[in-house]
């Protein structure tokens, strides 16, 4: 073979060597990154360094996957570790910064709840100016993503949606710090005694443009102003610690008491992620009979037990001595995948209620959300078969579980029965032992607890997306909509937040 002849073999030995690689590429497994500014870490946990960063609309190539993270490759030739929860897996994007939806409010200070509706909590406010991501659509409401992984819920007729392409438009954003306290002073100097010229509220997101470790400095109105650094959470980093979190102070009466010492939120649990009960006013007392981590608990008038973060009120007497009753909910199922399936959509609209005519897939979404945003504050990843009101096989929705390598996928429904007497709640799984039937169990026993009805017990079920599924699976049936009380009650916001408190704490109970 002469000369010309081994160039024009070597010239096409690289061609289709080049062709295999591109192919390969093509048939391999990408994500898109839906969250801005996001930190590519050295491992398969927050605890990692940081060893890159990635944007909205980025590409990466995935390496592999396990335990809620993907690993990744970046630029020059480098790898690392992305959460689940910040990218959407697909193949090879037409472009590396495609258009994305995004909403921007048209009104100062606007309100960012924990769900769909006004009777959920504010958990901050937006600014005009900021264009933010939008995760999903429901009536007159949109969801929205939040700096630091956080998500919430805007009224639709306050922002104006788009689409953009997706850039660093918000990267000042992502970087503020969340407020902790519900009340926070903001003064002219770092100092206890220096002026104070506002105050902020648990959730505000503020600039912090000079850190150190008792007093940071913020933008306040366009100029500097500082807050105590300790409640403040940076984004991107823990919570502060115990050590410089304050607790509660103590003296030597013999039953504890603590007094409120500005308004302050009154939740159903130890932790951010509760109901909130009621707002208790500055100087009401209540008596201490428990605590959890950094929070106190204590009793209402009427009886009722209920939670105060302990680094808020005045405490008097000796707390030392109270029972533990475990520790606060936040954060306890990060790294968690929990796909949740509400029932029926579209033209399968499921059971009828009796009385009222209303369809069963009108209450599952509802109450799927709610459950969706309780779970979303303890670091879960929640993945819902359908968002909207659309028809999905039951195929698609194990298809959903089986691609999430979920933790746990639960069915969530409303029944029927040719007898109008028959009331109550039921859960099934198809296995009879192992994680499924543990799950089940310990959500029929709190939704006993929390609905007051009927107790039909966990059972065997032979449905499609329990036989088919081969992660953890249950499906529950939470009241008979052919039953007139469990019909109307089933209606109520306030029983479908009670179903969803008692299926969330079944979950964090077993996958905690």
């Amino acid at each position: 073979m002469n000369r010309k002849s081994i160039l024009v073999a070597l010239v096409i030995c690289f061609s289709l060597l080049f062709s295999v690689v591109a192919v390969a590429a093509d048939n391999g497994r990408y994500v898109k990154v839906i969250a801005y500014d996001v930190n590519i870490r050295a491992g398969a946990s927050t605890e990692d360094p940081v060893v890159g960063h990635a944007d909205y609309g980025d590409q990466l190539t995935v390496l592999t996957a396990e335990n809620g993270w993907y690993h990744v490759q970046v630029e020059n030739g480098k790898t690392g570790w992305i959460h689940a929860s910040l990218v959407k897996e697909g193949g090879r994007f037409a472009t590396s910064n495609p258009t994305i939806s995004v909403a921007e409010a048209t009104v100062a200070s606007l309100n960012v709840r924990g769900g769909a509706s006004t009777s959920f909590e504010v958990v901050t406010t937006i600014q005009p100016g900021t264009p933010y991501p939008v995760l999903q659509q429901s009536a007159d409401w949109v969801q929205i993503r939040l700096p630091d992984e956080r998500v919430g819920w805007v009224a639709k007729s306050y922002v104006t949606l788009n689409e953009a392409k997706a850039k660093r438009n918000a990267q000042a954003e992502q970087e503020r710090a969340t407020v902790l306290i519900d009340s926070l002073n903001v003064r002219a100097d770092p100092s206890q005694s220096a002026p104070i010229l506002g105050t902020l509220k648990q959730g505000d997101l503020v600039q912090v443009t000079q850190e150190d470790s008792a007093w940071m400095q913020i933008d306040w109105q366009g100029r500097k102003a500082y807050v105590k650094a300790e409640y403040l959470k940076l984004p991107g980093k823990p919570l502060p610690s115990t050590e410089t979190v304050p607790g509660p102070k103590t003296s030597d009466i013999g039953n504890p008491t603590l007094t409120l010492q500005d308004t302050t939120n009154i939740r159903s649990g130890p932790g951010t992620n509760f109901a909130l009960l009621e707002t208790g006013a500055a100087g009401s007392t209540y008596p201490v009979t428990g605590k959890s981590g950094k929070w106190l608990e204590i009793n209402l008038a009427n009886g009722q037990r209920a939670w105060v973060a302990g680094w808020l009120p005045q405490v008097n007497g000796d707390i030392t001595h109270l029972p533990e009753r475990g520790q606060s909910l936040d954060g306890v199922l990060h790294g968690k995948t929990i796909v949740l399936d509400a029932g029926h959509g579209g033209y399968d609209v499921g059971a009828i209620g009796r009385s009222t005519g209303v369809y069963e897939k009108d209450l599952t979404l509802p109450l799927t959300r709610l459950l969706a945003n309780k779970l979303t504050a303890t670091g879960a990843r929640v993945v819902l078969t359908r968002s909207d009101d659309q028809f999905i096989s039951l195929d698609e929705r194990v298809q959903t579980s089986k691609q999430e390598a979920c933790d746990a996928f639960v069915s969530l429904h409303y029944n029927t029965n040719a007898d109008p007497n028959l009331s109550g709640t039921m859960t099934f799984s198809y296995n009879e032992t192992g994680l499924d039937r543990e799950l089940a169990s310990r959500i029929q026993d709190q939704l006993v607890q929390h609905l007051g009805l009927p107790d039909h017990g966990t059972r065997f079920g032979d449905y499609y997306v329990l036989r088919e599924n081969p992660q953890p699976a249950v499906l529950i049936e939470t009241a008979f909509l052919t039953n007139q009380r469990d019909e109307q009650k089933a209606k109520d916001p306030q029983f479908q937040d009670a179903a969803a408190e008692a299926i969330f704490q079944a979950l964090v109970e077993t996958l905690k």
